[in-house]
């Protein structure tokens, strides 16, 4: 019997051979049993047993759907569980290995996830990349590239694959990911690719290529890898497609998103000014433009916006974020729905703090009548007036996923108006480590 030490970091491991099947003899397929004729009839199916190769199959089956759920832990769970997500993933993986994964089975299961499930993407990556065994990298390129750029409805796969390439353990895998930049004819490979890089790594013609496709999902991780680019590294020529060009509103605020990190706020004067074509390219992240740049002028603009928007988890979260009292009647009605009580509640703790326990209009209602200067249009995060230093006292939320945290550091990165690197998704990484540097650039 083989003893596996287990994993307390992530590394490759090298797979058990899966155990074969076999076919039963034919004095195994007759089964004397079955012409019994007693009080009890031996069913056929049941009396047929389970093979020892199919029973390890449907282990590796549980084990990766509970690796996929762990990956949704990971990504949209609360930021301050993943350093335990992390141990649990890591025995998952080892028993993966034990249990015999093999790169076809693994490749199989991700033809059949959907990438906009969170963290179905990034848990698939991980698992390639900690697979030591042969064609495993050969296999996670057959799958990206069979990927159609039109299944992703945001940019959020793109985000994690290239987030969990960065975590993942394989050299060789790293290096391959690198090469897809030039791979203009296969646009999720060179937008995972380029979201993956480092910032300055890429040669400015290269960039330059790709500044120049026409696939959403590139234009989106170009803004985005200049964004976090220092200003003295290689860029691309002036000329980028319009962020009202890019298709879909998803895609079109990443590019506006990434612009105002570098103190463009062209975006945000013509959401203000209300431009047909800023708004039809936005469609809901309007709010989000707000959110990130906004301030208490934006009041009356904040209301009309919403007024127009419909509700759902991403446009009220951003009503939260925007956090101006011309939004709370919104929010208030909202309680009321069955289906988004839970998310109008979070969203007036972004704005207002822990007032209230549970979702209830008549508490908020009360809460909100006690605020001081209840009446007085400024822009709240947490129950204070929205500064860098309430920003990050909110980000502390035990129940807020790393999006969560990621899209409230925007609105400190888009203040101080200069790229940082914090590592959001390091591997089982606190909280608290991650908001560190942060808190030195808020000062």
């Amino acid at each position: 019997m083989s003893v596996r030490r287990a994993s307390t970091g992530l590394q490759r491991v090298v797979p058990a051979a899966p155990l074969a099947g076999r076919d039963p003899s034919p004095a195994e397929r007759e089964l004397a049993a079955l012409d019994w004729q007693g009080e009890v009839r031996l069913d056929a199916e049941r009396a047929a047993g389970l093979s020892a190769a199919l029973w390890q199959q449907h282990v590796r089956t549980g084990l990766l759907e509970r690796a996929l759920a762990l990956g949704a832990d990971h990504r949209a769970g609360p930021h301050l569980a993943r350093p335990e997500v992390a141990r649990r993933l890591l025995a998952h993986i080892d028993a993966l290995a034990e249990a015999g994964l093999t790169p076809a089975e693994l490749a199989a299961c991700a033809g059949e996830v959907d990438l906009e499930h969170p963290g179905a993407p990034w848990a698939l990556a991980i698992l390639f990349g900690c697979l030591a065994a042969a064609g495993v990298e050969d296999a996670f390129e057959a799958w990206l590239a069979s990927l159609d750029g039109a299944a992703f409805a945001t940019y959020g796969g793109v985000l994690e694959i290239a987030d969990a390439i960065a975590t993942q353990p394989s050299a060789d895998l790293r290096e391959r990911a690198r090469r897809w930049a030039t791979r203009l004819d296969q646009p999720v490979l060179a937008a995972i690719s380029l979201e993956a890089a480092h910032p300055g790594e890429l040669p400015a013609e290269a960039l330059a290529a790709l500044a120049r496709a026409r696939s959403p999902l590139v234009q989106a991780a170009v803004e985005r890898y200049v964004a976090r680019t220092p200003p003295d590294a290689a860029r691309p020529a002036p000329g980028r497609a319009s962020w009202v060009d890019v298709e879909g509103p998803a895609f079109a605020y990443e590019v506006a998103r990434a612009r105002m990190l570098q103190r463009d706020l062209e975006p945000l004067d013509r959401v203000r000014r209300m431009d047909p074509r800023a708004l039809a390219a936005l469609g809901p992240y309007a709010l989000d433009v707000l959110a990130l740049a906004g301030d208490a002028g934006d009041r009356e603009l904040a209301r009309d916006l919403a007024a127009g928007i419909p509700s759902t988890p991403g446009s009220l979260d951003a009503m939260g974020r925007i956090g101006l009292p011309s939004l709370f009647p919104r929010l208030l009605a909202e309680l009321g729905s069955d289906e988004l009580d839970e998310e109008a509640h979070g969203a007036l703790v972004t704005a207002l703090g822990d007032r209230v326990a549970a979702p209830s209009a008549a508490a908020w209602e009360a809460a909100i009548a006690a605020l001081p200067g209840a009446a007085e249009p400024a822009r709240l995060r947490g129950g204070e007036r929205h500064s860098p230093r309430s920003v990050l006292a909110e980000m502390r939320r035990p129940d807020l996923s790393a999006g969560a945290v990621r899209a409230r550091a925007d609105e400190l990165l888009a203040r101080a108006g200069r790229p940082a690197q914090v590592a959001w998704d390091a591997f089982g990484a606190t909280l608290e480590g991650a908001l560190s540097d942060l808190a030195r650039l808020a000062r």
